[in-house]
């Protein structure tokens, strides 16, 4: 897996000029590595709190900063909004309201960058967080195949007790069939200090 430290200012203020359409990707993942701990997990009722909803918002305004400061042009930052088979006149793709989209506009097929799906870990280790994990691997592909996004992402909030290794990865592998471009769906980790990231595929292989 790639592995990127909060305090690599080098990634962070080379790895964007001249990469094209891959610095929408080098965007994202600066606006990740600015997502404090904060909004990863915090007590509540003498215990230890995670909601995805509350380190969607972060991420989406850290996001909307860059989107601001680098002026894109005909290039929105939307979340949880429909995206749908209205503008591929194709009923078999049903209705999608992804997490976080990049995109030009609701009802175009032009420049599909980004769409994004989140979970926590303490929601992949609930009894149906798993099969949450597949529809929503399966809805990347979906978007990939219908809607032509050119990056697909599925963000695991924070990584206690292994929850990757131990209680996802194996079952992706047994559902691997299922996937469709999982070469181009990249799976990441956002730890309180690092993210780690590489295509499912890859991740699935041993």
């Amino acid at each position: 897996m790639t592995v990127i430290q909060a305090t690599d200012l080098e990634y962070r203020n080379n790895n964007r000029e001249g990469q094209n359409s891959e610095k929408y990707f080098y965007d994202f993942i600066t606006a990740l590595l600015s997502v404090s701990k904060d909004y990863l997990i915090w007590p509540y009722n003498e215990k230890n709190q995670m909601i995805e909803r509350v380190f969607a918002y972060e991420l989406y305004h850290q996001w909307r900063l860059l989107i601001d400061n680098y002026k894109y042009k005909n290039i929105i930052l939307n979340g949880e909004i429909k995206k749908d088979g209205s503008i591929l006149r194709n009923e078999d793709f049903k209705k999608i309201y992804p997490d976080l989209v990049l995109h030009e506009q609701q009802d175009s097929l032009n420049n599909q960058l980004i769409i994004c799906e989140i979970k926590t870990c303490k929601a992949l280790k609930h009894s149906r967080g798993k099969a949450k994990l597949k529809k929503d691997i399966i809805k990347l592909g979906n978007a990939i195949e219908y809607l032509k996004f050119k990056e697909a992402l599925f963000i695991q909030v924070l990584d206690l007790d292994n929850t990757f290794k131990e209680k996802v990865k194996s079952y992706l592998q047994r559902n691997f069939k299922d996937f469709k471009y999982a070469n181009k769906i990249r799976y990441i980790i956002k730890d309180y200090d690092e993210i780690r990231y590489d295509y499912l595929n890859n991740l699935l292989k041993d």
